[in-house]
């Protein structure tokens, strides 16, 4: 049985340039919709701090990254909180 349609991620080491920025893409563009990841890798460049899907903030010490899969809850939001982190990501989704 086939979980996901697709995947999604960085084009190039990205860095975030405003407070709060959320990293999943929306299902399209011009869509509201985010896209749900069932498998999701993040890797960071500097301490930060994240919330996934709107919980409490968690402290990801520099290059230690986070990473999920099918079995866990699948990913829809994941907000890095500081401006001017350095990261990529990858992910598959439904």
């Amino acid at each position: 049985m086939r979980l996901g349609s697709g995947y999604k991620g960085s084009l190039k080491l990205e860095s975030t340039n405003i407070e709060n920025f959320d990293i999943v893409p929306p299902e399209s563009q011009g869509s509201n919709k985010p896209i749900q990841f069932y498998k999701f890798q993040f890797r960071n460049d500097q301490d930060c701090t994240v919330s996934i899907n709107h919980g409490e903030p968690i402290f990801i010490r520099s290059g230690d990254g986070f990473s999920m899969d099918h079995i866990d809850t699948p990913i829809f939001s994941f907000v890095i909180k500081e401006k001017g982190i350095q990261y990529n990501f990858a992910g598959a989704h439904t």
